[in-house]
């Protein structure tokens, strides 16, 4: 705890060393931004296109959110279509500003609403501080190009799971099936690397889910968006949890789930019917 404390109170005196002499200028909406490197060019994110970026969320000295526990370390920021409409966010603003490369600060009153979100510590600040750093534009093409192969990359994995069911319910990979005390049962294409899991920590990972049937009731590759979670803490359902927690970052298995694990004699939804087994597919990123 002492050296969680220690580097935010660093990170804080980094930041206010670098703001000293800088000006900052008004956008377009209002918002105190500060660009702290001035990158040559002329070329801004536009709407429709997309920033990747690294961001940190800072409420006086409280790291509220980091980019980098997103895969890769960023975030991908969409800009919106609409420059004038009643809220336009506060990255959208800084980020017209931006050019490759940039490094920047934006500031954003906190008003009566925001501050029910604040963490205790932070109730009394008046501004939340974004920093932020634009790694990558986007464009709208490039953007169709990532979509149609999103797509594709999905019907690849949906073929694959399809053909593991029909291979498991005909017997055929029972010898490479593990099956655990709970009833899960497992078949590990790749175990990953470093160390385990730790329950509770933050995980992004994708999956592909059907029924026994074959039926596909979700998957997060058409979305082009890894679920976070926090592994084995009980936001999933019992057999997911269990899954992600039998293997490490990098790791890829199948999980066959039985109906007391997964969503039991309720189901879920209209996708989802009473005593369904489940068959997963997932990624660990």
């Amino acid at each position: 705890m002492l050296k969680k404390f220690m580097l935010a109170s660093v990170c804080v005196l980094v930041w206010c060393q670098a703001m000293v002499g800088q000006t900052a200028i008004k956008t377009r909406h209002g918002y105190r931004f500060i660009n702290h490197t001035h990158k040559p060019g002329d070329t801004h994110p536009q709407p429709g296109e997309s920033a990747r970026i690294s961001v940190d969320v800072w409420a006086g000295k409280i790291r509220m959110s980091s980019s980098r526990e997103n895969p890769g370390g960023m975030y991908e920021f969409n800009m919106p279509a609409d420059a004038d409409s009643a809220y336009v966010p506060p990255l959208a603003d800084a980020l017209r500003l931006m050019v490759q490369g940039d490094s920047a600060t934006i500031f954003q009153p906190v008003d009566t609403l925001m501050r029910n979100f604040l963490p205790p510590k932070a109730q009394k600040e008046k501004e939340i501080r974004f920093e932020v750093v634009l790694r990558e534009i986007v464009t709208k093409s490039a953007k169709a190009q990532a979509a149609q192969a999103a797509v594709l990359y999905a019907n690849t994995i949906e073929t694959r799971v399809q053909s593991t069911n029909t291979a498991y319910k005909a017997g055929s990979l029972n010898d490479r099936i593990t099956q655990r005390p709970s009833g899960l049962k497992m078949m590990v294409e790749a175990l990953g690397e470093g160390k385990p899991l730790k329950k509770g920590e933050a995980v992004q990972l994708h999956y592909f889910g059907i029924l026994s049937d074959g039926t596909p009731f979700d998957n997060s590759y058409a979305r082009r968006e890894p679920l976070g979670v926090p592994a084995g803490v009980g936001q999933m359902i019992p057999g997911f949890d269990e899954g992600i927690m039998q293997l490490k970052h990098g790791g890829k298995a199948y999980l066959f789930i039985p109906a007391a694990l997964g969503y039991g004699a309720t189901g879920f939804g209209t996708n989802i019917p009473p005593d369904a087994d489940l068959v997963f597919y997932i990624e660990i990123l």
